[in-house]
């Protein structure tokens, strides 16, 4: 369970009201507007101090790519800071941002959504939504700017090829989304962006970066019904396009695997006494299975339990070598198309059989752990249930204190669902039982294949090279890595 969706389910708790002037939520101080052009609009409404933070996220990123033009909507993000029609170039975009008191703000670009913010003075709530209103719909994507920026971008690429965490994250994002593995990977192929061109981007720009396909968020000392005024006074008459998810993509394969698929990285950021293994499979995405994502959810919360089965059997079984129960997880955050179910632990004496003890932890996994709870009714009671939906409530409740928390919570779920989704979290969760996690287990761990890895120091992994050679094992390096380099090889 991650911290956006805490923040999600303390919102539920501390609902009183409803707003006239607002498109109804269940969620206090919260307000959604749609502009007819199909920008939506969220306010969250805290007047702790006196600050706005302003938000736009667009639905694009990795998600949006294919092959030949991964990369640049990462490329498309550094040029909206390069001049628009209000400001000629990067220089008056920075004194811009600078006259309005802004102390942070960035862009990014994620596997499924690209965003922009800062924060400014609430004085300034209509200049820094004037800002975005002209960096979103009119970049000037000077060529000379341009040029310069794809040297900046591809520095940024390069700069983490000989990254041990960057390789490791690639083989996995390859492994686990062999037909799309582009989507996955926001920052590019340097061969993309090297060769990118201007038109390109403003194809983006065209299909993308419109109003249906975009939201703004603004959050924090701020009157809901003046944000909706600026908003249509400001935004709109930004043009509406036409849905760029219609028709849909296709889908990422569901079983990637043909079979359990063994791989084992030298790296050289893990002390010689410990090593990592991990079991990976493609998780439920929100876009395409939904209840198996709460599933997933209610999962997480019975295996965080350290007297439950999956902590219990992990630490009971001494040839595995986990040193403490911290060092165990569990990992799965929603997504619309990209997610992925995680376990893994910290093994002590790496030198002592390693791809053996890796195996064995899958095959506890798999066989003593997730056969055991399918098999057995009672593992998760209803008392139990109880119990997790009370510590939801308790755990939760005060995470929701900040507007920008809250703020962030209503994006990602914007980004990975859609408003229902977020609206219903709770009412969903209460519905799961032990049928549906079976199911879930069923569906997404017992009948698919999985990927097995292994992170150990290059020093203990010379001497048992061998051994996992001939357990099954094959090697991360980055000339495997990295899903472009086989695009390439192919041209």
């Amino acid at each position: 369970m991650t911290v956006l969706k805490r923040i999600v389910l303390a919102l539920f708790f501390l609902s009183t009201a409803f707003f006239s002037f607002a498109e109804k939520t269940p969620i206090k101080n919260v307000h959604r507007y749609k502009l007819e052009n199909g920008l939506d609009v969220y306010v969250v409404e805290n007047h702790a101090a006196p600050l706005a933070y302003i938000e736009i996220a667009v639905k694009a990123g990795g998600i949006a790519q294919t092959s030949e033009n991964a990369g640049l909507f990462h490329l498309y993000e550094h040029m909206m800071f390069k001049g628009n029609a209000k400001y000629p170039n990067a220089a008056s975009v920075q004194r811009a941002i600078s006259d309005m008191g802004v102390p942070d703000w960035n862009g990014t670009t994620g596997s499924e959504c690209v965003n922009y913010y800062f924060t400014v003075p609430s004085a300034l709530l209509r200049e820094g939504m004037e800002f975005w209103s002209y960096a979103i719909r009119s970049p000037l994507l000077d060529e000379a700017e341009f040029e310069r920026e794809k040297k900046v971008v591809l520095s940024e690429i390069e700069g983490g090829l000989s990254d041990p965490n960057t390789i490791y994250r690639y083989d996995i994002q390859k492994t686990l989304f062999p037909k799309y593995p582009w989507r996955c990977d926001p920052a590019g192929s340097p061969a993309v962006v090297r060769n990118a061109t201007v038109d390109q981007i403003r194809a983006i720009q065209k299909t993308y970066y419109i109003p249906n396909n975009a939201a703004l968020f603004i959050a924090g000392d701020v009157n809901p019904e003046s944000v909706y005024a600026l908003a249509k006074e400001l935004y709109g008459s930004w043009e509406r396009g036409k849905d760029p998810w219609v028709p849909p993509i296709e889908r990422q394969p569901v079983d990637p695997l043909p079979r359990t698929t063994f791989r084992v990285m030298p790296y050289d950021r893990i002390s010689i006494d410990t090593a990592q293994v991990s079991v990976i499979w493609r998780g439920p995405d929100a876009g395409y299975d939904r209840k198996a994502t709460y599933a997933a959810d209610m999962l997480g919360y019975f295996f965080d339990d350290p007297e439950g089965i999956y902590v219990r059997t992990m630490m009971q079984n001494e040839a595995l070598g986990i040193p403490d129960p911290e060092y165990l997880w569990e990992g799965y955050m929603t997504t619309r198309a990209t997610s992925t179910l995680s376990f893994g632990a910290l093994l002590l004496s790496p030198e002592k059989d390693l791809a053996q003890r890796a195996a064995l932890f899958y095959t506890t996994l798999t066989e003593n752990i997730v056969g055991r709870i399918r098999g057995d009714a009672s593992i998760f009671s209803k008392r139990q249930f109880s119990r997790v939906y009370q510590k939801i409530k308790d755990r939760f409740i005060d995470d929701a204190e900040t507007a920008e928390r809250v703020k962030t919570s209503l994006r990602f779920w914007w980004i990975a669902a859609d408003a229902d989704y977020y609206y219903r979290y709770l009412d969903n969760m209460m519905k799961i039982d032990k049928d549906d996690i079976d199911r879930f287990l069923t569906e997404y761990v017992s009948e698919r294949n999985a990927l097995v890895t292994v992170l150990v120091n290059p020093a203990v992994y010379e001497k048992q090279k061998e051994a996992f050679a001939a357990a099954g094992f094959s090697e991360i390096t980055a000339d495997t890595a990295f899903w472009y380099k086989d695009t390439e090889a192919v041209k």
